[in-house]
């Protein structure tokens, strides 16, 4: 444990010496004197338990008679007083501890060359062990290099890592994609993404950091800064401030899954070059594509080789980012990358079935979009958490006891005429127009009721808007599922809602108003790939908070 002492003195006597997180309490029980009277435990490491568990386990094992040792050492030991005994096998124990640790216990040294991978050799050697986060890795890296350049590390330590990055925060896990992973780990991958413009697999975060990152030019200290001032930046992700369009967007983040454009989010909220104003500009943007894309069931296996070319374009003029992002998503092409108009989108909402095919959390998020559409500044807003919310179907999927189908002079339909009704309605019943959002303990009342039971429980029970336009109307069957704009759609309903058009808008461009009976504003906000920039630019500019991006 310690180096000679006539040439080491103070802590350099210590052959062993932690990160700078764990130091105090390292040299505090390895004091000859013993542990000071004012020693207080250091709740973030568990040194002094260690240390108090050994020195327990070693007093028992010496103060332990056993009859049958005793007798051995008394005929190997012949002359030794009686008394003495239980003493000498103490020493004798002792001397045998002291072989153990000083000639047995075996300290392997791994030596790594530049391309070895520290994490999985690590990982590998310590797989039953408390595991090692890639931050940890680079935590020890840059602070050894800082060392070298002769600089201050406690103080680096002190005042600028440990507040923010020695955390347990970095590591709960959380899940992206499929998987669970360390907070710090998808921070680092988000990071070296955004900063080397390409995305840096799991396993080799840390070679990757060490080889492009960490070169020998590289200012440790200005590094550690920059790393500690981007987590900071990513852990606000977790508590914007309510009410504005930062908080919107990372809420519809969550039903999105969109993980994989974070390095994009990062780079836009920690570059001063964008302004707040560009920056909520590109997150609309960023969500309306997101969005539409996973409510229309597009792929989303591509976005790992987009996100780097995005990244690249976006650094390249920073200080129009948000045209720049828009520029690159509106030219995306096929299956992968497409970014769907406003007609795709519309046909896609008006003629498919999403309950059962789109994940019911992305429902409520877009049903919630349609809610908040309706918002104005004379509402009292409710702050109702989504994952309260549940589907609701206004025609219910068991319709037949409260829902008959019926001709024109209100007698029930037979034959041909009843099974094509029944077909038609049950074609409809899982579409948007149906849908609706409502608590937990209100779906469960209205479950199969009749439209007057249902209507009179949503006027009663629900404080949303949505519902409030829904209960105003007398009956509810299969025309009023669906409201198409007039003079654009064939309206096979007999009925359609007016839709609104922007000055400076193509007659040929529609906005979505017409895919949710009272979606007066739902959708509106971004008009087809081809309209101008400018065009859109004005169009988020007279946005008001709460409109729906989707």
């Amino acid at each position: 444990m310690f180096n000679n002492p006539r040439k080491a003195k103070g802590t350099d006597r210590l052959k062993v010496w932690p990160t700078n997180a764990n130091r105090a309490a390292f040299a505090t029980v390895l004091n000859p004197d013993g542990l000071p009277p004012d020693h207080v435990d250091d709740p973030g490491n568990r040194i002094d338990e260690a240390f108090g568990y050994f020195s327990q386990q070693v007093e028992l094992y010496l103060d332990e008679l056993d009859s049958d040792e005793i007798a051995e050492t008394r005929d190997v030991l012949a002359g030794v007083d009686q008394d003495q005994l239980p003493q000498t096998v103490k020493l004798r124990r002792a001397e045998r501890l002291r072989i153990t640790l000083s000639d047995l216990l075996k300290v392997v040294s791994i030596t790594l060359e530049t391309d070895d991978n520290a994490q999985v050799i690590f990982e590998t050697l310590n797989a039953r062990g408390t595991p090692l986060l890639a931050l940890d890795l680079v935590k020890n890296a840059v602070f050894h290099e800082a060392a070298q350049q002769r600089t201050d590390t406690d103080a680096l330590y002190d005042q600028v890592w440990r507040p923010e990055l020695d955390d347990e925060y970095w590591r709960v896990k959380r899940r992206q994609g499929r998987l669970n992973r360390p907070t710090g780990e998808l921070f680092l991958m988000h990071w070296l993404t955004m900063r080397l413009e390409h995305i840096i697999p799991a396993t080799e975060l840390f070679a990757t950091f060490r080889q492009s990152v960490l070169r020998p030019a590289t200012d440790p200290a200005a590094l550690v800064h920059e790393l500690t001032a981007d987590a900071a930046v990513m852990r606000s992700f977790d508590n914007p401030r309510p009410g504005t369009p930062e908080a919107e967007f990372f809420r519809r983040m969550v039903p999105l899954d969109a993980g994989t454009v974070m390095p994009i989010v990062l780079l836009l909220f920690r570059s001063p070059e964008v302004t707040v104003e560009r920056r909520r500009r590109a997150l609309r943007i960023l969500e309306s594509w997101l969005a539409r894309r996973a409510l229309m069931r597009l792929t989303a296996k591509n976005y790992n080789r987009l996100v780097p070319r995005l990244i690249a374009t976006m650094k390249a003029d920073l200080q129009r980012a948000d045209e720049a992002l828009f520029a690159a998503l509106s030219g995306g092409e096929g299956e992968i990358s497409r970014w769907p108009d406003d007609d795709e989108f519309f046909d896609f909402l008006i003629a498919r079935e999403v309950y059962g095919t789109v994940a019911k959390p992305r429902i409520v998020m877009a049903l919630a979009a349609v809610e908040a559409s309706l918002y104005t500044s004379k509402t009292d807003v409710l702050d109702i958490p989504v994952d309260r919310l549940s589907i609701e179907h206004l025609m219910p999927q068991e319709w037949e006891e409260h829902w008959p189908i019926t001709g024109p002079d209100g007698k029930p339909l037979e034959g041909e005429a009843q099974d094509k009704a029944t077909e038609q309605r049950r074609a409809r019943l899982h579409r948007l127009g149906n849908l609706t959002i409502v608590t937990q303990p209100l779906n469960s009342a209205l479950s199969n009721a009749a439209w007057l039971t249902k209507r009179t429980a949503l006027n009663r029970s629900s404080r949303l808007l949505l519902n409030a336009r829904l209960a105003e109307r007398d009956r509810w069957d299969e025309a009023s599922t669906i409201r198409t704009p007039s003079g654009s759609r064939p309206n096979s309903s007999g009925s359609g809602l007016a839709l609104r058009r922007r000055p400076g808008i193509s007659e040929a461009r529609r906005y979505l108003a017409g895919v949710h009976p009272v979606a007066s504003r739902w959708a509106r906000t971004y008009s087809s790939r081809s309209c101008s920039y400018a065009t859109r630019r004005r169009k988020l500019n007279g946005s008001r908070r709460g409109d729906a991006t989707v």
